[in-house]
C-alpha cells in the first residue's frame, strides 16, 4: 500500500546560501514522522515548495519516495498562508477570538491554493493509493477531490486543537470547512476533546469517521542520543530550568517569565539557586503582532533580571535563536526542570522529547497542552495562574529523587509505547479499514 502524503511543508527545501546550493531539512515532529512512513511504504509527497531554489526541483525522487512541489506566487502566499491560515484559522482554533481576522482574510486565495494542491494530487493518483492530508492549511482539499470524482480513501490528520461548536461557527466559512473535512473517509485528532468537538458538528449523513491518534516521537533517538555537557559559570551548582518554544502568542511566554518573577517574590531564598534558560526560536518575523510580542517579552525579562539579578547571577538566560538537534538534546539531558506551559497547544512534542531524553528531570506541563492527556507523571498546571506555576516550580526544585524517578518511569513507558512507529501503525490500520466503531487508539 502506497500513500500520497499532502502537507503544507516539504520534508526538505533547496536553498541558496553564500552563493551555493544547499538542502535545508524540516526537522519538525510531523515531518520526521512522515519521512519515516514514506521511507517505509513509498509513494508521493506533495507539498509547498517554499525554498528559494525549489522551482528547479518540482519533482524529485529521493530513492524511497517521490516529492512533488507546489509553487505559490507572492500574492498566493500572502492570502493562503499569511492571512487565512495564520490570521484566521490559527487564532480561531486556539480560542484567540480577538486576533481572528474575519473579513478581507484571503479566503478566496486560500480556496484557490487548495484547488492547486488538489490538482497536483489528481495528477499523481495512478491506482488505489491512500491520500493522507495534513492540517488546517489544506482543509478544503478533500471536497475538491470528491467533487472531481476521486474515489481513493482519504485520511485527514488535524494537528492543532479543534474548538467548540460555538467557537467554530463564528467562522463565516465554517460550512465550507466542515463539508470538506466530512468528505474524508477518516479524520484523526490528538485528543478526545478535539474529536468530540468535531463530532458535535457532524450530521447523520456524514460519512467521515473520527479517531484519536496522538502523534509520537522517535523515542529511541532521544533516549539514546548523548548530546553534550553544558558547563557554564552561570549554572555552577544551580538548578537548571529549561524551555524551548517558537515565538507565538499561544505559547504563554510572557506568563511564564512572570511566573518566575512570582516565584522569586514568594520564595526570595531561591535567589541565586536556579537559572531559567529560555530559548525562543524566530517565527513570522515580519508580522507586526509578533514583533510587538517579542518586544514585550524581552521588556519583562530585562525588568525581572534587573530587579532580582546581581553581578554574578541572572534568573533568566534568554536566547532568541534556532539551535541544533544535538544542542537541544544536551539541554534536555542537563535540565532539572522542563517548563512547558502553553496557553493552548494541539499536542506539544517538546514535552515528549524531554521525557525521552532526561534521566533526572521534572516535567511541568500546561493542562491545555494536548500531551497532558497522555503524560501521567507530569506536574500539571494552569498557565494562567502565575502562583500555581510558581509553586509547581518550587515543588519540582524540592522533589525527592524517588518521586522524580517514579514520575519519569511512568512517562517514559507511555512515550516509548506510543512512539512514531506506533503512530504510523495506527494510521495504517485506519487506511486498511481493519477497524470498527469501538476501535480505540
Amino acid at each position: 500500500m502506497k500513500y500520497i502524503v499532502v502537507s503544507s511543508r516539504c520534508p526538505f527545501s533547496h536553498e541558496k546560501v553564500a552563493g551555493k546550493e544547499s538542502i535545508k531539512e524540516n526537522v519538525g515532529g510531523v515531518a520526521t514522522a512522515l519521512r519515516r512512513s514514506m521511507e517505509k511504504h513509498g509513494g508521493t509527497w506533495i507539498c509547498w515548495g517554499d525554498g528559494k531554489l525549489d522551482g528547479k526541483y518540482l519533482e524529485e525522487d529521493t530513492g524511497k519516495y517521490k516529492i512533488k512541489r507546489v509553487l505559490l506566487s507572492m500574492p498566493e502566499k500572502k492570502g493562503y498562508y499569511d492571512l487565512y491560515s495564520n490570521r484566521t484559522l490559527w487564532p480561531l482554533f486556539h480560542y484567540f477570538r480577538e486576533r481572528v481576522k474575519y473579513t478581507d482574510n484571503g479566503y478566496e486565495i486560500y480556496r484557490r491554493v487548495n484547488e492547486k494542491f488538489a490538482r497536483s494530487i489528481m495528477e499523481s493518483v495512478s491506482g488505489d493509493e491512500v491520500i493522507w492530508i495534513h492540517d488546517y492549511q489544506l482543509a478544503l482539499v478533500p471536497k475538491i477531490l470528491r467533487d472531481s470524482g476521486i474515489k481513493n480513501r482519504i485520511i485527514f490528520t488535524w494537528h492543532i486543537p479543534w474548538v467548540s461548536k460555538e467557537m467554530f461557527e463564528t467562522l463565516p466559512e465554517s460550512d465550507d470547512l466542515i463539508k470538506s473535512l466530512s468528505s474524508s473517509d477518516f479524520i484523526t485528532f490528538h485528543t478526545e476533546t478535539y474529536k468530540k468537538n468535531f463530532d458535535d458538528l457532524l450530521t447523520e449523513t456524514s460519512r467521515v469517521k473520527s479517531f484519536v491518534v496522538p502523534l509520537g516521537i522517535d523515542f529511541r533517538y532521544f533516549s539514546n542520543s548523548r548530546g553534550g555537557d553544558i558547563k557554564s559559570y552561570t549554572l555552577r551548582d544551580r538548578k537548571m530550568i529549561f524551555s524551548i518554544d517558537r515565538l507565538d502568542y499561544t505559547k504563554g511566554l510572557v506568563n511564564r517569565v512572570l511566573a518566575i518573577e512570582e516565584l522569586l517574590k514568594r520564595h526570595p531564598d531561591l535567589a541565586g539557586k536556579f537559572v531559567y534558560i529560555m530559548i525562543v526560536t524566530p517565527s513570522r518575523t515580519t508580522v507586526s503582532d509578533y514583533v510587538a510580542m517579542k518586544r514585550e517579552l524581552e521588556m519583562h525579562i530585562g525588568r525581572i533580571n534587573g530587579e532580582f539579578g546581581s553581578i554574578s547571577w541572572m534568573p533568566i538566560l534568554y536566547m532568541y535563536r534556532k539551535i541544533s538537534d544535538r544542542m537541544l538534546v544536551s539541554y534536555y539531558k542537563n535540565a532539572d526542570i522542563a517548563l512547558i506551559t502553553p496557553l493552548i497547544d494541539g499536542l506539544n512534542l517538546v514535552s515528549k522529547e524531554f521525557v525521552a531524553s532526561t534521566d533526572k528531570g521534572v516535567l511541568i506541563l500546561s493542562r491545555f497542552a494536548g500531551a497532558s492527556n497522555c503524560l501521567d507523571g507530569a506536574v500539571i498546571v494552569n498557565p494562567n495562574s502565575l502562583g500555581e506555576v510558581a509553586e509547581a516550580i518550587y515543588k519540582a526544585m524540592n522533589m525527592s529523587e524517588e518521586e522524580i524517578h517514579d514520575r519519569l518511569t511512568r512517562m517514559k513507558k507511555q512515550v516509548s509505547k506510543k512512539d512514531t512507529d506506533w503512530w504510523i501503525r495506527r494510521i495504517n490500520a485506519i487506511a486498511m479499514r481493519k477497524i470498527n466503531d469501538r476501535w480505540s487508539a
